[in-house]
């Protein structure tokens, strides 16, 4: 699979919301990171946190993503943005989806939830409950960096099977993040239960979209097959 066919599900791309860029100005960098490898699209997902300065409204999300399209059409760039937003796993989040204060992944029924890193006593597989009995489609994003996935791996194994979908980072499986978060990832695919390779790209510097060469380490890595359906043929579903 060419990397030019990649569809990115998870990225900090909008400007202003969350730990990704600061200014348009570094937001049209980070797209340009995309196109250069021939990249054409992927999905704006900024945290969504409630009670912290990363909790912009769906209205305000959908602005940003259309002000930072403009942006793009205006300086050339062919890269197509479809709005969402990466989740924070928290108690009793079935109030706040019925009350429409989260934003799926493009027009589809998928929330892109995200487990905290460091509770290992806090399990966050509980929540994803309310989403499930409302009949949405939730996707975990990068368990494989979460500790209480590292120390409780078999429970991604039974999830999955009652259909949450899992989304692995690039970079844990190039060692990005560490060992813990490399071997699971890698236990994951063993076990066939990632739906979702995504970027999770933050900036043009650092936690950026893989590169021809780190692509090319991601293809000795994943049989071409897979890699195609978790990098292009799931992630088009969502459209």
């Amino acid at each position: 699979m060419k990397l030019s066919d990649f569809i990115d599900i998870h990225t900090h791309i909008l400007p202003g919301l969350d730990d990704g860029p600061k200014e348009l100005s570094e937001s049209i960098v980070l797209a340009r990171l995309y196109t250069d490898v021939g990249i054409k699209m992927v999905f704006a997902t900024p945290h969504f946190l409630p009670g912290t300065a990363w909790s912009a409204s769906p209205e305000k999300i959908l602005a940003a993503t259309q002000m930072l399209q403009d942006s793009l059409h205006h300086s050339g760039s062919k890269l197509i943005l479809i709005p969402g937003m990466e989740i924070a796993i928290q108690k009793n989040m079935g109030m706040n989806l019925d009350r429409g204060r989260y934003l799926p992944l493009g027009n589809s029924s998928a929330y892109l939830l995200e487990p905290p890193f460091d509770s290992p006593s806090f399990n966050p597989l509980e929540p994803l409950n309310e989403f499930l009995e409302r009949q949405q489609q939730v996707i975990l994003a990068h368990p494989e960096r979460s500790e209480y996935f590292q120390l409780y791996p078999q429970t991604l194994q039974k999830v999955h099977s009652q259909g949450v979908a899992i989304q692995v980072n690039i970079g844990s499986l190039l060692g990005w993040f560490g060992q813990q978060s490399q071997e699971l990832a890698k236990q994951l695919l063993v076990w066939d239960i990632i739906d979702y390779l995504a970027s999770d790209a933050h900036s043009s510097e650092h936690r950026r979209p893989p590169n021809l060469q780190e692509w090319q380490t991601l293809q000795e890595i994943i049989n071409p097959a897979t890699l195609r359906k978790l990098a292009y043929t799931n992630p088009k579903k969502l459209l």
